[in-house]
């Protein structure tokens, strides 16, 4: 078993040659960027934060963030699009829940 601190996000563009065994045992749940976007990751990490830094978590990322739509990714993600180039490509979510793990770091 790992350990609390311990975290794996596996980031797969198909599942085609993955076998039903190892969905399964893996515990892999396959949701589109298009049906669920970076919002309830980045809610659910603020709602596990202390209360009163519920409303300043969430103002900060609605400011800096912006929207969480398939169409809009926020102007954050938006800007990093435009000029940045990845190294090796991640998702929103991806990138937003490495943004939270930032901010637990601190």
């Amino acid at each position: 078993p790992m350990t609390a601190n311990v975290k794996i996000m596996f980031e797969v563009e198909t599942l085609v040659n993955a076998s039903p065994a190892t969905v399964s045992r893996a515990g892999i749940i396959y949701v589109s960027e298009t049906d669920l976007d970076w919002s309830p990751t980045v809610e659910g990490w603020i709602r596990k934060q202390p209360t009163f830094q519920q409303t300043i978590l969430r103002n900060l990322f609605s400011k800096y963030m912006g929207a969480s739509n398939p169409l809009d990714p926020g102007h954050c993600l938006d800007w990093m699009q435009r000029n940045t180039s990845q190294v090796m490509s991640c998702s929103r979510v991806g990138l937003t829940s490495a943004l939270c793990d930032l901010f637990k770091g601190l």
